[in-house]
């Protein structure tokens, strides 16, 4: 029994003696008409004296012999230490000691064995990586394997010349220094989820079902883009079933289509030769038909004008076939929203002063990323030009199975007739020159210009949208998040700013991820991410994303949601270096989060140290979420996203949950107008009465 509960039950026992002898001394003398004084006197003395000899006699044989042994344990328990126990002897603790001396020898002699095989084991994996190092040597194919965290376990030399990156390659290091990281985790993600549905699956499963769910193959990129890969991504599983890790293979791709480039070159120099044949049969034919007899005329028109047909005939056989074998041999591979839209962005700047501003929720499209990006650039000139225009937004919409890409500027929509006249114009730097009408037919699409509801022209380019079926919630997995109520944030500072349209407001969402839930226990930042909405645009080429060193541990259970290791951060910045940056970020807008008092609270926690002060106004998305929907019962970011019709990316990650929660607020905005809140002076009394709320409820519960 532990001397923390023996001890009350001891004195107890002693308590209730006491008040017996007390008892008895007191009806004796009531009895015996003595002093009542005199007996209770000798019976609190004896109680006492019993009570004092039996403390000292607890704490020196078995309270300060059970602290030993306590602290005994804990020190052999973390530091591997050859000697007995150091308990003094004459101890109540009978054989105990000895026991606990027993098992620890026994537990040092396993850790023995066990470093022996480990040190056998790990002798024997060299010895096999040694052989499958000589074995990757010969092939020509980049190899990479993986753990889950995206370590760099093994490569081979081809992997390494592929990429051209031999500095960023090595051992331990993150794969995502020398291949794009969106392609992977994707493919990764999609791959683990299959093999967890096969398990549920009681059906038997067949070869091809088994090399489907370990193997897929995409298309990705170097991480500086100048090298396009295709690449196979295959599962490593331990014998439990269970993902260990995966092996990437893949092969660069640059020469193949540079063959295509010079089939397609050739195609077009035997078009361009039969054309000039073709151009002097015509012109004899002229010449002879003024200057022979008519008979003789109309022999020689037949035979010219049938060599004509021959020839023309030819020439438009060849030309088809070119299109065909240009068009199918072309590689369509997926492709993020915002890299497209970035590429156009700084091409259209740097080299015709067009602003164009990316906006929108980033969605996944399937392209031609190299012909779309030179057909967009020069549709965005086209526009400019025809309607002297210098500013444009760029974005994706969702509808259905396809991605509408738009071009939008304020001014008239377009005719038909001005956007078939650029359709027909040659692009320089597509293989073949194509056209942009050659461009769209190849993705199966076609251009028009139209009003929007809300101002402003379209220009609308549907695209197929990537089917990839949404990542499911692991909602066991993952612990609340605590809503913190620790201090008042929707205070706007100024009037001005109190009146001012929801719309209207430069606005900066943000998320943080952090080593735990309890700020004022010790947690810190590791992670912030953010993006900056204007007049209701996510400007998605406007974000702010960071990893932090927290100077201390991260816990397991943490890296299990969001996926940030030590190891990842253990070259970055503290947060009171990052912290400065971020509010030179957001400047004086004003900030969105979802639950945002959890967020604030880590930033406060760290802005003196670094300097800042947060004092910008703050809306949280949470808690107008649970105005604007009174009636349901789950306000998770997932959930409302998914009642919003927003589309979750990256979940659980600082710049992903960031991106969702602007979705999310920006759909929101309009069902605040409805129900006639329209100012940020407004939408901040709504969030504080809805805190109040809660905290009253959390009181009550």
């Amino acid at each position: 029994m532990q001397a923390a509960v023996a001890i009350p039950i001891l004195l107890a026992a002693l308590a209730l003696a006491a008040f017996t002898v007390s008892s008895v001394a007191l009806w004796r003398a009531v009895q015996g008409g003595g002093a009542v004084g005199v007996y209770l006197s000798i019976a609190f003395a004896i109680v006492a004296a019993l009570v004092g000899l039996v403390w000292a006699l607890l704490h020196v044989r078995l309270l300060k012999p059970l602290a030993t042994l306590k602290r005994e344990l804990l020190m052999q328990s973390q530091v591997r230490v050859d000697r007995p126990l150091a308990v003094a002897p004459g101890h109540l603790l009978n054989g105990l000691p000895t026991a606990v001396d027993q098992i620890l020898g026994a537990l040092r002699a396993a850790r023995g064995e066990i470093q022996e095989a480990v040190d056998a084991a790990t002798r024997r994996a060299e010895e096999q990586k040694s052989r499958l190092e000589a074995i990757l040597l010969d092939l020509s194919e980049g190899v990479i394997v993986c753990n889950l965290e995206h370590r760099i376990l093994l490569y081979n030399q081809a992997a390494a010349r592929i990429l051209n990156a031999r500095d960023a390659l090595g051992l331990a290091r993150s794969l995502f220094g020398v291949l794009t990281r969106e392609p992977v985790l994707l493919t990764l993600e999609l791959l683990l989820r299959q093999g967890e549905d096969a398990i549920g699956n009681e059906a038997q499963p067949t070869r091809e079902s088994t090399l489907d769910s370990t193997t897929r193959r995409f298309v990705c990129a170097s991480v500086d883009l100048a090298t396009l890969l295709q690449a196979r991504l295959s599962l490593v599983r331990e014998p439990s079933g269970r993902a260990s890790g995966y092996v990437l293979t893949f092969a660069d791709v640059g020469a193949e289509l540079e063959n295509v480039a010079q089939r397609d070159a050739l195609l077009r120099e035997v078009a361009i030769e039969w054309r000039r044949p073709l151009a002097s049969l015509r012109a004899a034919a002229e010449m002879l038909a003024g200057e022979l007899e008519a008979s003789e005329r109309r022999v020689f028109q037949d035979v010219v004008g049938k060599e004509v047909e021959t020839l023309n005939r030819s020439f438009a056989d060849v030309a088809q076939r070119y299109e065909r074998l240009a068009m199918g041999l072309w590689p369509l591979a997926d492709i993020y929203s915002p890299d497209l839209f970035r590429a156009v962005r700084r091409h259209l700047a740097d080299t015709d002063g067009i602003q164009v501003t990316p906006v929108g929720v980033p969605v996944w499209i399937h392209a031609d990323s190299h012909s779309l990006v030179v057909a967009l650039e020069h549709l965005i000139r086209a526009i400019a030009r025809h309607t002297a225009k210098t500013a444009f937004d760029i974005g994706a919409v969702v509808r259905d199975k396809y991605v509408y890409v738009e071009v939008v500027w304020d001014g008239a929509p377009l005719a038909s007739a001005v956007i078939e006249s650029w359709l027909a114009e040659p692009l320089r730097g597509t293989i073949g020159n194509r056209t942009v009408r050659q461009i769209v037919e190849r993705h199966g699409s076609e251009l028009w210009s139209e009003a929007l509801p809300e101002g402003g022209t379209c220009l609308r380019l549907p695209l197929r949208r990537t089917e990839r079926p949404r990542a499911r919630e692991r909602s066991d997995r993952v612990a609340p998040m605590l809503e913190l109520y620790d201090f008042d944030l929707f205070a706007p500072s100024t009037a001005a700013i109190r009146d001012t349209p929801l719309r209207k407001l430069n606005l900066v969402v943000f998320d943080t991820e952090t080593t735990g839930l309890r700020p004022n226990e010790g947690d810190e930042l590791i992670s912030i991410g953010a993006v900056r909405v204007v007049n209701g645009r996510i400007l998605t080429g406007e974000t702010f994303e960071r990893l932090i060193n927290p100077s201390r541990d991260i816990p397991a259970s943490t890296t299990r949601i969001h996926g940030i290791t030590a190891e990842m951060v253990r070259d970055k910045p503290p947060a009171h270096v990052i912290l400065p940056q971020f509010k030179a970020f957001i400047s004086d807008s004003v900030l969105v989060a979802y639950n945002a008092a959890f967020d604030m609270k880590f930033l406060e926690n760290r802005a003196e140290q670094a300097g800042v002060r947060f004092d910008n106004p703050v809306l949280d998305a949470l808690l107008l979420s649970v105005y604007l929907q009174p009636d349901v019962s789950d306000y998770s970011l997932t959930a409302t996203a998914e009642r919003l019709g927003v589309e979750v990316i990256r979940r659980h990650t600082a710049i992903g949950d960031a991106m969702t929660t602007a979705a999310i607020f920006v759909k929101l905005l309009d069902l605040l107008r409805a129900r006639g809140i329209e100012t940020l002076g407004q939408a901040a009394r709504i969030s504080s009465r809805m805190m109040e709320q809660r905290r009253q409820q959390a009181q009550l519960g």
